[in-house]
């Protein structure tokens, strides 16, 4: 056992889970009453090391993720929208350091000694990539302010879909319940800046407890976007994470346990940044793509993403679906219901 406890030890920093996804959505403004939008993207996320408990880059344990997402945004009201997300993910162990197979070795030991009962799931960080459903995300956001600032608080479900793994590089998520509350606010920039936006997320996340330890966080999203013609806009992007609790140190994995499953249970933090594209192929039609790159943070990934999607709008009972043309999208009137 204590053989078994030093070499978990030894390789306890490149077994970082891979950061979660979230909606694309989560937008200040709330589409009209009866009209909504479906979209999917794909999402190429590469990793390529670890951020340690003191923000220096680590370059080991690495992994590629190819994931599909799909989104439904409708609204309930003039001012109530709901939001349903779900995540394919599609991950491999992408590194030679360390080898796949000393970390099979590694994962073999630590399950024969802590028993059955803690961890049923298989290896992953073979080097294959793994396929799975990750998370329902839904979303309820209801507007309460449109001058000067477009204030839409909100509420979130996470629910896994089902019991998947969640230990290793190629693990597709944490596998664990979230209950997540917030804001979005946002506003156009006339008269100052007349074609342009902002808008952000503020959301604190309650996630379910796992070996009496919650990692409770805060993540705020930011945007601002710029319409250079009716079809065609482009923005800026920032996300930033603090987790409240959770491990941070090697000193903190007293048991077997924690020290196998323990990538859930991170107490990460980190700055992304980027920018993306926005272009209406007509008025029900839009396609983006979006790059991100992971700049800063401890106990987490670095590396970079992209995302390139399409969104197509539609309407029930009769009302005209139209993703309206970009420079139209963010205005301030609407009739209440």
């Amino acid at each position: 056992m204590t053989h078994s406890k030093t070499l978990l030890r030894k390789i306890l920093p490149s077994l970082i889970l891979i950061a979660g996804l979230q909606p694309a959505s989560g937008q200040a403004w709330v589409p009209e009453k009866g009209t909504g939008d479906f979209s999917t993207s794909y999402n190429y996320l590469s990793s390529e090391g670890h951020l340690g408990v003191n923000g220096g880059r680590e370059p080991e344990a690495a992994a590629l993720a190819q994931n599909a997402l799909f989104e439904v945004d409708y609204g309930i009201t003039d001012r109530l929208a709901l939001t349903v997300f779900l995540p394919i993910v599609t991950i491999r162990y992408n590194d030679t350091n360390p080898p796949p197979q000393f970390l099979r070795e590694l994962f073999d030991q630590a399950k024969q000694t802590i028993g059955s009962g803690v961890y049923s799931h298989g290896f992953l960080d073979d080097g294959n990539y793994h396929t799975s459903l990750q998370d329902f995300h839904i979303d309820a956001r209801y507007n309460v302010a449109l001058h000067p600032l477009v204030v839409t608080p909100f509420i979130a479900l996470v629910i896994p879909s089902h019991d998947y793994a969640y230990v290793g590089e190629a693990s597709p998520g944490r596998n664990l319940k979230e209950f997540q509350f917030g804001a979005n606010i946002g506003r156009q920039l006339n008269p100052f800046l007349r074609k342009a936006y902002f808008q952000s997320r503020i959301a604190f996340t309650i996630p379910e407890e796992a070996m009496n330890i919650r990692t409770n966080r805060m993540n705020i999203d930011s945007e601002l976007g710029y319409s250079f013609t009716r079809r065609f806009a482009v923005r800026g992007i920032g996300s930033w994470q603090y987790t409240f609790s959770g491990i941070s140190s090697l000193d903190q994995l007293t048991t077997p346990e924690l020290a196998l499953t323990h990538e859930r249970l991170l107490r990460n933090r980190y700055w992304h940044a980027g920018a993306g594209v926005s272009f209406a192929l007509d008025s029900k039609t839009e396609v983006s793509a979006d790059y991100i790159s992971f700049v800063s943070g401890r106990v987490t990934h670095y590396g970079k993403s992209l995302s390139i999607g399409i969104s197509r709008s539609f309407s029930i009972g009769g009302r005209r679906a139209s993703t309206q043309l970009i420079s139209e999208r963010y205005r301030e009137e609407r009739p209440k219901s």
